[in-house]
Protein backbone atom coordinates (compact mmCIF):
# COMPACT_ATOMS: atom_id res chain seq x y z
CA UNK A 1 0.00 0.00 0.00
CA UNK A 2 3.19 2.47 1.29
CA UNK A 3 4.58 1.81 -2.53
CA UNK A 4 1.82 2.65 -4.24
CA UNK A 5 1.16 5.52 -2.29
CA UNK A 6 5.05 6.77 -3.07
CA UNK A 7 4.60 6.01 -6.40
CA UNK A 8 1.63 8.03 -7.11
CA UNK A 9 3.12 11.11 -4.92
CA UNK A 10 6.23 10.56 -7.34
CA UNK A 11 4.13 10.82 -10.44
CA UNK A 12 2.06 13.95 -9.33
CA UNK A 13 5.40 15.82 -8.24
CA UNK A 14 7.08 15.09 -11.39
CA UNK A 15 3.80 17.09 -13.51
CA UNK A 16 3.37 19.20 -10.95
CA UNK A 17 7.28 20.42 -11.63
CA UNK A 18 6.84 19.52 -15.51
CA UNK A 19 3.56 21.82 -15.68
CA UNK A 20 5.48 24.38 -13.85
CA UNK A 21 8.29 24.73 -16.26
CA UNK A 22 5.69 24.48 -19.21
CA UNK A 23 6.50 27.38 -21.61
CA UNK A 24 3.64 30.00 -21.24
CA UNK A 25 1.50 30.76 -24.60
CA UNK A 26 3.02 33.95 -26.49
CA UNK A 27 0.56 37.02 -25.62
CA UNK A 28 -0.46 39.16 -28.47
CA UNK A 29 0.12 42.60 -27.12
CA UNK A 30 3.78 44.07 -26.25
CA UNK A 31 5.65 43.12 -23.54
CA UNK A 32 6.91 46.91 -22.87
CA UNK A 33 4.46 49.20 -19.78
CA UNK A 34 6.03 52.23 -21.71
CA UNK A 35 3.23 53.31 -24.05
CA UNK A 36 0.16 51.89 -21.23
CA UNK A 37 2.17 54.27 -18.76
CA UNK A 38 2.71 57.32 -20.75
CA UNK A 39 -0.64 56.95 -21.68
CA UNK A 40 -2.56 56.85 -18.32
CA UNK A 41 -4.78 59.94 -16.84
CA UNK A 42 -7.13 60.22 -14.30
CA UNK A 43 -9.08 63.14 -13.28
CA UNK A 44 -8.16 64.26 -10.02
CA UNK A 45 -10.16 67.59 -9.84
CA UNK A 46 -13.00 65.69 -7.53
CA UNK A 47 -10.22 65.07 -4.78
CA UNK A 48 -8.01 68.39 -4.72
CA UNK A 49 -9.18 70.82 -2.71
CA UNK A 50 -10.77 74.72 -3.70
CA UNK A 51 -9.75 77.86 -2.76
CA UNK A 52 -11.47 80.86 -3.19
CA UNK A 53 -9.33 84.09 -3.69
CA UNK A 54 -10.07 86.52 -0.39
CA UNK A 55 -12.14 89.67 -1.47
CA UNK A 56 -10.90 93.04 -0.88
CA UNK A 57 -12.88 94.72 2.13
CA UNK A 58 -12.97 98.56 2.71
CA UNK A 59 -11.08 99.01 5.95
CA UNK A 60 -13.68 100.48 7.90
CA UNK A 61 -15.88 97.75 7.61
CA UNK A 62 -15.62 95.83 11.06
CA UNK A 63 -13.52 92.86 11.50
CA UNK A 64 -15.49 89.39 11.19
CA UNK A 65 -16.54 87.62 14.65
CA UNK A 66 -14.58 84.29 15.68
CA UNK A 67 -16.61 80.87 17.17
CA UNK A 68 -15.36 81.21 20.88
CA UNK A 69 -11.83 79.79 21.53
CA UNK A 70 -10.57 80.29 17.90
CA UNK A 71 -7.62 82.36 17.67
CA UNK A 72 -6.16 83.60 14.30
CA UNK A 73 -2.41 84.69 13.96
CA UNK A 74 -1.65 87.67 12.87
CA UNK A 75 1.67 88.40 11.01
CA UNK A 76 4.74 90.43 13.53
CA UNK A 77 5.24 93.32 11.99
CA UNK A 78 8.71 95.07 13.05
CA UNK A 79 8.46 96.53 16.40
CA UNK A 80 5.55 94.75 17.24
CA UNK A 81 5.83 92.91 21.01
CA UNK A 82 4.93 88.86 20.84
CA UNK A 83 2.17 88.58 23.84
CA UNK A 84 3.70 86.48 27.01
CA UNK A 85 1.47 83.30 25.76
CA UNK A 86 3.10 83.22 22.41
CA UNK A 87 6.30 82.64 24.55
CA UNK A 88 5.72 79.73 25.81
CA UNK A 89 6.50 77.82 22.57
CA UNK A 90 10.16 79.40 22.87
CA UNK A 91 10.45 78.47 26.57
CA UNK A 92 10.34 74.61 25.42
CA UNK A 93 12.02 74.82 22.28
CA UNK A 94 15.18 76.74 24.52
CA UNK A 95 14.77 73.61 26.97
CA UNK A 96 14.99 70.96 24.25
CA UNK A 97 17.96 72.68 22.86
CA UNK A 98 19.79 72.74 25.82
CA UNK A 99 19.22 69.14 26.32
CA UNK A 100 20.43 68.51 22.97
CA UNK A 101 23.60 71.14 23.70
CA UNK A 102 24.49 68.95 26.69
CA UNK A 103 24.47 65.89 25.01
CA UNK A 104 26.63 66.83 22.27
CA UNK A 105 29.19 67.97 24.60
CA UNK A 106 29.46 64.22 25.80
CA UNK A 107 30.78 63.14 22.01
CA UNK A 108 34.43 62.82 22.13
CA UNK A 109 34.75 60.77 19.38
CA UNK A 110 33.97 60.74 15.63
CA UNK A 111 34.29 59.25 12.58
CA UNK A 112 36.73 61.01 10.39
CA UNK A 113 40.00 60.90 8.50
CA UNK A 114 43.36 60.49 9.52
CA UNK A 115 47.13 60.76 7.48
CA UNK A 116 49.11 57.73 7.80
CA UNK A 117 52.47 59.51 7.22
CA UNK A 118 54.71 56.05 8.26
CA UNK A 119 54.71 52.77 8.70
CA UNK A 120 57.60 50.40 9.79
CA UNK A 121 59.69 47.82 11.92
CA UNK A 122 61.87 51.13 13.68
CA UNK A 123 61.09 52.89 16.40
CA UNK A 124 63.73 55.42 15.49
CA UNK A 125 62.57 56.00 12.41
CA UNK A 126 58.92 56.49 13.62
CA UNK A 127 60.35 59.65 16.08
CA UNK A 128 62.15 61.01 13.14
CA UNK A 129 58.77 61.41 10.90
CA UNK A 130 57.29 62.29 14.09
CA UNK A 131 60.15 65.20 15.10
CA UNK A 132 59.77 66.19 11.19
CA UNK A 133 56.01 66.38 11.29
CA UNK A 134 55.67 68.44 14.29
CA UNK A 135 58.17 70.81 12.67
CA UNK A 136 56.82 71.46 9.53
CA UNK A 137 52.93 70.93 10.15
CA UNK A 138 52.93 71.99 14.43
CA UNK A 139 48.61 72.82 14.25
CA UNK A 140 48.48 68.80 13.68
CA UNK A 141 48.43 66.39 16.52
CA UNK A 142 50.43 63.09 16.03
CA UNK A 143 49.67 59.74 17.14
CA UNK A 144 51.75 56.72 17.10
CA UNK A 145 50.45 53.04 17.25
CA UNK A 146 52.22 49.76 17.96
CA UNK A 147 51.57 46.59 17.25
CA UNK A 148 54.34 44.13 17.46
CA UNK A 149 56.20 44.45 15.33
CA UNK A 150 54.64 47.60 13.50
CA UNK A 151 55.13 51.40 13.87
CA UNK A 152 52.56 53.36 12.74
CA UNK A 153 52.01 57.06 12.62
CA UNK A 154 48.96 58.79 11.94
CA UNK A 155 48.39 62.74 11.59
CA UNK A 156 45.23 64.80 11.59
CA UNK A 157 41.86 64.85 13.44
CA UNK A 158 40.11 65.33 10.12
CA UNK A 159 36.54 65.95 10.63
CA UNK A 160 35.68 66.61 6.77
CA UNK A 161 37.06 64.57 3.67
CA UNK A 162 37.99 67.91 1.85
CA UNK A 163 40.55 69.05 4.38
CA UNK A 164 41.93 65.50 5.00
CA UNK A 165 42.62 65.95 0.82
CA UNK A 166 44.09 69.54 1.16
CA UNK A 167 46.92 68.04 4.25
CA UNK A 168 47.34 64.78 2.71
CA UNK A 169 48.59 66.88 -1.07
CA UNK A 170 50.86 68.55 1.77
CA UNK A 171 51.98 65.92 3.35
CA UNK A 172 52.48 63.54 0.62
CA UNK A 173 55.14 65.83 -0.72
CA UNK A 174 57.41 65.20 2.65
CA UNK A 175 56.44 61.58 3.06
CA UNK A 176 56.51 59.45 0.06
CA UNK A 177 54.54 56.67 2.17
CA UNK A 178 51.37 58.70 3.23
CA UNK A 179 48.07 57.28 3.08
CA UNK A 180 44.79 58.66 3.65
CA UNK A 181 42.67 56.49 5.94
CA UNK A 182 39.24 56.40 8.07
CA UNK A 183 39.75 56.66 11.91
CA UNK A 184 37.88 58.02 14.58
CA UNK A 185 39.32 61.35 15.71
CA UNK A 186 39.11 63.58 18.96
CA UNK A 187 35.80 66.20 17.86
CA UNK A 188 37.80 69.05 19.60
CA UNK A 189 40.29 68.79 17.29
CA UNK A 190 38.85 68.19 14.83
CA UNK A 191 37.23 71.38 15.05
CA UNK A 192 40.42 73.21 15.34
CA UNK A 193 42.03 72.11 11.83
CA UNK A 194 41.25 75.04 9.91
Amino acid sequence: MMRFIGKWLFLGTTCLVFWSCARTPATTGSRTTTGSYNDYSEDLSTARPVYTPPTATPATSAPATLPPGRVVDTPKRPGQVLPAEALHVNKRLDAILDTIAVQNRRVRYAPGYRVQVYVGNERAAADAAKLQLYQLFPELSAYMSYQQPTYRLKVGDFMRKMDAERYFSKLRTVFASAQLQPDKVDVRRGLLIK
